[in-house]
């Protein structure tokens, strides 16, 4: 049944961000070509030309990247909102499986669909540079500065892939924490969803602050920590990302069973 779940969800996640995708590969080539061409136009009318159609190009990219990043957070939202709080919540809780079950077909569907923006969007920068960067030299150049600095860059990559995948799964379980939140509400629903993520980001704040504040007071924890990171900088570096990932785990963890809760014991749908 999950996986009937996911395949409805990535069907339903996908329809509207795919062509957007295709898009902005799409004009990412484009601009790449014809900053080749600019780049052995003769300077004059059809320079001038050449320039504005390029800029033109540019623009669009950049539209369409900001469309990719505010779609993808639309459909997300709108997948959660209609799916689990409006009116398709009524045939989704009678499903033979556990609500969590429904959060978690939910959760995945949205980490991969934003993961997968991402990796298109950096995919349009790689072709924007295809002509005018050498990639295969600018990544060798970044392995010998790990290499100088003796940190494994394979380790270094699984690190930041794993602090983003809990990273984004955090932020999303976030939202459908406010979502649900906001639903206990009889009226004005959406406004008090808002409110309920202005409330749980000013707590994250608060608790970060209130964590280095009292770091800050103690003389002999900042000592230590500022002589471990100088001392030993590889490891240093490596536990800031286990610290990252272990503090957005436990984040998650926390939305996670909040969102749980009330859609298994609070439940009120439109």
């Amino acid at each position: 049944m999950f996986g009937k779940l996911m395949k409805y969800e990535m069907k339903s996640l996908s329809k509207g961000l795919i062509p957007l995708y295709g898009a902005i590969l799409a004009v990412a080539l484009i601009n790449s070509i014809m900053w080749s061409i600019s780049s052995n136009s003769p300077v004059g009318i059809g320079g001038t030309i050449s320039g504005l159609s390029q800029l033109t190009a540019m623009m669009l990219y950049f539209g369409l990247c900001v469309a990719v990043a505010v779609v993808t957070l639309l459909v997300v939202i709108q997948r959660f909102f209609k799916g689990l709080l409006g009116r398709e919540g009524y045939l989704m809780f009678t499903l033979p499986v556990p609500s969590w079950q429904l959060i978690c077909s939910k959760l995945l569907g949205a980490t991969i669909m934003t993961i997968l923006s991402g990796f298109v969007g950096l995919l349009s920068v790689f072709i924007l540079g295809s002509f005018s960067i050498d990639w295969s030299n600018f990544f060798e150049s970044l392995s010998r500065l790990f290499a100088a600095w003796n940190m494994d860059f394979s380790l270094i990559c699984i690190e930041l892939v794993l602090a983003t995948i809990v990273s984004i799964a955090s932020a999303i379980l976030q939202i459908y924490l406010s979502m649900c939140l906001g639903h206990l509400s009889n009226r004005h629903r959406v406004a008090m969803s808002f409110v309920w993520y202005i409330a749980t980001s000013t707590a994250l704040s608060f608790i970060s602050g209130l964590f280095f504040i009292v770091i800050g007071y103690s003389p002999a924890m900042t000592n230590w920590i500022t002589n471990f990171l100088l001392s030993t900088p590889i490891i240093g570096t490596h536990s800031i990302m286990w610290f990252t990932i272990i503090v957005s785990l436990i984040e998650s963890v926390a939305f996670f069973l909040g969102t749980a809760w009330i859609l298994k014991r609070k439940l009120n749908l439109e």
